[in-house]
C-alpha cells in the first residue's frame, strides 16, 4: 500500500485520500475483496493518483485475471514531476480482446483516436538511408499528430520499432513545453522480453495473491510515491529476446509459456480491429449503447517497413480483413518485394495480360515475372515459400487496398503523411461496399480525421454533390464533426442543409458519454468522482444533469423520451455541451446559433467562472478566466450592435427575463458571472438611465443640463432669499419706524 506520507512531504502540500471499495466480477476467484487505488489532490497540481500492485503467478493462465500492472521508468534516477512514464499490464495470451480494449480505454484512460496506425516490419536490424529513415520519422509523427491517432507495434527494442521510439522522442523533445505526446501502445510477448524480471512485481496483499479482472484494473499514479514505479534497465540482453522500446507509452505483454514474439499476432490484429470501435456504452454508462451508426468506426491504417515472413503473414491478414497498406519502398526485404510484385499487378487492368513494352522483357506475362522476383527475394528472405501463394493471391485480391511510398517520388512530394491519406481513400473507395453514398460518407470523415477542409468543400460536399446526400447520412456527419470538434465542418454541413434540430436526447447523452470517458479536456466536476464503483459494478454516473447541477443550480430537467428530437433548444442544449466539454471555438460558433445570442455568452462566462473557482490547476483557472472574458466581451458587442440598430428593443433584452435560457434574468446573470464589459456596455447604461429618469423625458434638448441647474442651485435657495425685495424693504421698516404706514387706532369708550 502506499504511503501518503512520502506524498505529503515530496509535494508539502494538502492531499485527501480514500479507498473506493469495488465488488469483483468473478468473486470465486479472489481470495479477498480488493480496494482501487488511492486517489490524492494536491495544491496547485489538480489531481494525481497511484495504484497497487500485488504477487504474480509463475505465468498467466486465465483468460480474464490479471495480478501485474503498473508503471515503469527506463532509468535510475529519482523520479521526479519531469519524470516520463511508461504504463504496462501482463495478460494471458487467451484474454479476450473486448476486455483488453476496454481496459486500455477505460484502465489507462486513453482518448478515442480519429485513426490507427499499425507499424510493421523488420524485428530486428534495419537498413534505410539517412534521408528515408528522416522522411518515415517525420511522416509518421505528422499524421498522428494531425489525426490525433494511436500508434500500435511489436513495442520491442529494435528494428522498425526502434525507428518509431526515436520519431516520438524527437516529437517530445521538440514541443516539452507543451507537454505534447502520442499514445504508442506495444503489444509485445512476455516470455520474449528480455528483463522481465524486472516488472515481475511480488507485493502481496494482507499475505495473500490476489489477482484482478481485467476490466476492473484502474491504472492511476501519485507523481510523489515511487513505491510502484518499476526500474527497468537491460544491460545484458541475451538471443532469441529482445528488451522493449522505451519511448513507447503502453505495453500489453501477453504471457503464454513461451519466448515466441509470433504468437502474438493474431490477438494483436484482433485488438487492432476490435479498437476501431467507439464504444460509448461501457461500465460507467450501460443506458447508452455503443452505436457505429451515429459515429462510424475509426479508420486503420498499416504501413509496412522492411520484414521478414512474419511481416508478410500480418499484412495478408490485414489486407485481408481490409486494412490499407502503405508500403516504404526502398526499406528493404518484404517491403520491396510487396512493391515489386504490387507494380506487376497494377501494371493493366487484366491480370494475366503481358508486360508493356516498358517491361523488364517482351512475352514474359504477369506470372512468370512475379515467380522471377520470388525466386529473387528467396535470398534475402528465410521462410519466404511458406507465405509466397498466400502473398500472390491476396495481392491479386486487395492490390487496390496496397499504396506504395517513395520518398523521392512526386506522387507524394516525399510526404508520407500524404501516403497515409491515399491509402485511407483507397479503403473507404473500395471497401466492397458499393454503395456510392456509403463511401461518400467515408470519405467525409476521413477529410474530418485529416482536417482537409478545403478538399471536403470542393469535392465531397459541393452544390453538384448535395443532391446525392441522405438526410441521415448529413446527420450522421454531423454527429461526428460535433464529437471532434471540428466547428467549420460543422458549419458546412449546417450550410447543406444538416440540421441541429434534428439531433436526438439519446444523441446528446452519446455526446456527454464522450466527456465522461475522458475523451475530451472537460470542465471538472467537484464531488463526483468517475472511477467510484456501485455494488452493481457501474461507475458512478457523470451525466448532463451531473454539469447542470453543479453550473447551473435550481434547474429542473425534465425527463423525456430518449428518440425525442432536440428540436429548437438543440443550439442551446449543444451550446452548453460544447462548453462544459471544454470546446471553446465550437462553443462560439454555437453560441451564435441560440435563441438569445446576446444573453447566452453570460451564460458560458459564468460556467468558466465556476470552473476557474472549482479547479486547483492555476494554468486551468488562467484559461478559464480568459474564455470568461472572451465571453463577456462578446456579450457587449453583440448587445450594442443590437441597441445602434434599435435602442429601445435592445433595453427590452437586457429588461426581460432570458425565456430560451432558462428564464435567467441578464442583469442579476451578469452581476453573478463578473461580467463587466456587459455591464458597461451602452445599452445597460441606457437602461440604468430609463431607472435613474424615471418619466422625465430626458431626450429633450438641454434637458440634461437644466436638470444639473436645478440640482446645483435648489439647494442655495434659501441663502439667495435675504437678496429678495421685499426682505430688504421689511429690514428698513425695522430700522426706521418714520416709514412705517399710518395707522388708524379707533378708541371705544
Amino acid at each position: 500500500m502506499f504511503s501518503a506520507s512520502r506524498t505529503e512531504k515530496f509535494f508539502g502540500g494538502l492531499y485527501k485520500k480514500f479507498f473506493l471499495p469495488c465488488e469483483p466480477k468473478h468473486e470465486q476467484n479472489f481470495n479477498l475483496r480488493w480496494k482501487e487505488p488511492i486517489q490524492f489532490y494536491f495544491w496547485g497540481r489538480g489531481r494525481t493518483q497511484c495504484a497497487f500492485f500485488h504477487r504474480p503467478a509463475r505465468h498467466l493462465l486465465q483468460n480474464d485475471l490479471t495480478s501485474q500492472f503498473g508503471f515503469v521508468k527506463f532509468d535510475e534516477n529519482p523520479i521526479d514531476e519531469d519524470t516520463r512514464l511508461s504504463e504496462y499490464i501482463r495478460l494471458a495470451l487467451q484474454t479476450d480482446k473486448d476486455d483488453v480494449v476496454r481496459f486500455m480505454r477505460n484502465g489507462w484512460n486513453l482518448n478515442v483516436p480519429d485513426l490507427i496506425i499499425t507499424v510493421t516490419g523488420g524485428a530486428k536490424k534495419l537498413k534505410m538511408s539517412a534521408r528515408l529513415r528522416k522522411t518515415f520519422q517525420q511522416g509518421l509523427v505528422s499524421a498522428a499528430v494531425t489525426t490525433n491517432a494511436w500508434i500500435i507495434t511489436a513495442g520491442t527494442n529494435a528494428g522498425v520499432v526502434k525507428e518509431v521510439g526515436e520519431a516520438l522522442n524527437n516529437y517530445r523533445y521538440k514541443n516539452r513545453k507543451q507537454g505534447l505526446n502520442v499514445p504508442c501502445i506495444g503489444i509485445c510477448s512476455w516470455g520474449y522480453t528480455a528483463g522481465k524480471e524486472q516488472l515481475d512485481i511480488t507485493l502481496q496483499h494482507n499475505g495473500s495473491s490476489v489477482k484482478h479482472p481485467v476490466d476492473k484494473v484502474l491504472m492511476v499514479y501519485d507523481i510523489g510515491d515511487n513505491y510502484g514505479v518499476k526500474s527497468y534497465l537491460c544491460k545484458n540482453k541475451e538471443k532469441g529476446i529482445c528488451d522493449i522500446e522505451p519511448n513507447h507509452t503502453h505495453f500489453l505483454l501477453f504471457d503464454d509459456g513461451t519466448a515466441n514474439a509470433d504468437n502474438v499476432l493474431n490477438l494483436r490484429a484482433d485488438i487492432e480491429t476490435q479498437s476501431r470501435h467507439i464504444e460509448i456504452g461501457n461500465e460507467k454508462t450501460k443506458d447508452i449503447h455503443p452505436s457505429s451508426e451515429d459515429f462510424g468506426i475509426v479508420p486503420i491504417v498499416m504501413v509496412l517497413v522492411e520484414g521478414g515472413p512474419s511481416s508478410i503473414k500480418t499484412v495478408c491478414k490485414a489486407l485481408e480483413s481490409g486494412t490499407p497498406l502503405v508500403v516504404i519502398k526502398e526499406s528493404g526485404r518484404a517491403a520491396d518485394l510487396v512493391a515489386d510484385l504490387h507494380a506487376i499487378l497494377t501494371d493493366n487492368n487484366t491480370l494475366d495480360g503481358e508486360r508493356p513494352k516498358t517491361s523488364a522483357g517482351k512475352g514474359i506475362n504477369k506470372n512468370d515475372e512475379m515467380n522471377q522476383i520470388l525466386a529473387k527475394a528467396t535470398v534475402d528472405i528465410k521462410g519466404i515459400e511458406e507465405v509466397k501463394d498466400d502473398l500472390c493471391r491476396i495481392l491479386r485480391e486487395k492490390r487496390m487496398l496496397v499504396t506504395i511510398f517513395k520518398f523521392d517520388s512526386k506522387k507524394h512530394n516525399g510526404n508520407l503523411e500524404d501516403a497515409i491519406l491515399e491509402a485511407l481513400f483507397n479503403a473507404a473507395k473500395f471497401s466492397g461496399n458499393n454503395d456510392e453514398q456509403h463511401q461518400r460518407v467515408a470519405e467525409f470523415k476521413l477529410t474530418m480525421a485529416w482536417q482537409k477542409f478545403i478538399y471536403a468543400k470542393q469535392n465531397i460536399l459541393t452544390d453538384t454533390t448535395i443532391s446525392k446526400w441522405k438526410e441521415e447520412d448529413l446527420h450522421n456527419v454531423l454527429m461526428d464533426a460535433l464529437r471532434r470538434g471540428h466547428v467549420n465542418f460543422v458549419e458546412l454541413l449546417c450550410e447543406f442543409g444538416a440540421s441541429l434540430e434534428r439531433i436526438t436526447v439519446k444523441n446528446l447523452d452519446q455526446l456527454y458519454a464522450l466527456v465522461t470517458n475522458k475523451s475530451l479536456d472537460s470542465l471538472p466536476l467537484k464531488g463526483i468522482n468517475s472511477k467510484k464503483k456501485l455494488k452493481n459494478g457501474q461507475g458512478e454516473k457523470i451525466t448532463k444533469e451531473s454539469y447542470y447541477l453543479r453550473y447551473l443550480k435550481n434547474l429542473t430537467i425534465p425527463k423525456v423520451d430518449q428518440e425525442q428530437q432536440l428540436g429548437q433548444n438543440a443550439p442551446r442544449d449543444l451550446f452548453l455541451w460544447a462548453v462544459f466539454s471544454n470546446r471553446f471555438e465550437l462553443a462560439k460558433y454555437l453560441c451564435s446559433k441560440t435563441w438569445n445570442q446576446s444573453i447566452a455568452p453570460l451564460v458560458g462566462a459564468k460556467i468558466y467562472r465556476v470552473a476557474a473557482k472549482t479547479t486547483l490547476d492555476s494554468q486551468e483557472q488562467t484559461t478559464y478566466e480568459d474564455y470568461a472574458k472572451q465571453f463577456d466581451t462578446y456579450s457587449k458587442a453583440l448587445i450594442d450592435k443590437c441597441f445602434d440598430n434599435d435602442e429601445n428593443f435592445a433595453v427590452d433584452i437586457v429588461k426581460r427575463k432570458a425565456v430560451a435560457l432558462f428564464n435567467y434574468d441578464p442583469r442579476r446573470l451578469a452581476k453573478d458571472a463578473g461580467c463587466r464589459s456587459f455591464l458597461a456596455s451602452r445599452c445597460v447604461q441606457r437602461y440604468l438611465d430609463n431607472k435613474w429618469y424615471g418619466n422625465i423625458n430626458y431626450k429633450r434638448r438641454w434637458i440634461t443640463f437644466r436638470i444639473f441647474l436645478v440640482a446645483l442651485f435648489l439647494p442655495l435657495l434659501p441663502f439667495f432669499s435675504v437678496f429678495l425685495p421685499y426682505v430688504q424693504k421689511h429690514k428698513k421698516i425695522l430700522k426706521d419706524p418714520k416709514q412705517r404706514p399710518n395707522t388708524v387706532r379707533t378708541v371705544t369708550k
